[in-house]
């Protein structure tokens, strides 16, 4: 009906391009093998997850962003499911769905790691769900 219609309005999502550029930039440096570098990168990413739309960034580069290299793309839907996993009850309604309904339609990536990641932050992702809505 027409509330279907509103939400799916609602997450017509697009990234700033600012805000992606520094996302990339942290999660190519997460990559590095120094290790004052990588605490660095952590303290950074776990400021981002004071911003309600940073796990919309994480799902956007690991399905949309196909001209990125799979080491950024998996790393990014890994750090979301581990989000998933800590802050699940805070994310803002429709995110989960969003996440879930991405995953879906990319389960048949190319690469064999983005698909792996894929369902692996598809799983954690409706198990969260099922969690946080059980009714005891």
């Amino acid at each position: 009906g027409s509330w279907d219609r509103q939400t799916k309005m609602e997450y017509e999502w697009k990234p700033d391009e600012q805000g992606l550029q520094q996302i990339l930039q942290l999660l190519k440096e997460s990559q590095s093998p120094d290790t004052t570098i990588q605490r660095t990168v952590q303290q950074k990413l776990e400021q981002l997850n004071q911003y309600p739309d940073f796990n919309n960034y994480l799902i956007f580069v690991l399905t949309k962003l196909k001209s990125e290299d799979e080491p950024t793309r998996s790393l990014s839907g890994l750090i979301l499911k581990n989000n998933v996993k800590a802050h699940f009850q805070n994310f803002p309604n429709g995110v989960t769905d969003f996440i879930k309904s991405e995953c879906l339609n990319n389960i048949g990536d190319s690469s064999p790691l983005i698909r792996a990641t894929v369902g692996k932050l598809y799983f954690y992702s409706s198990v969260a769900y099922l969690v946080c809505n059980w009714v005891f």
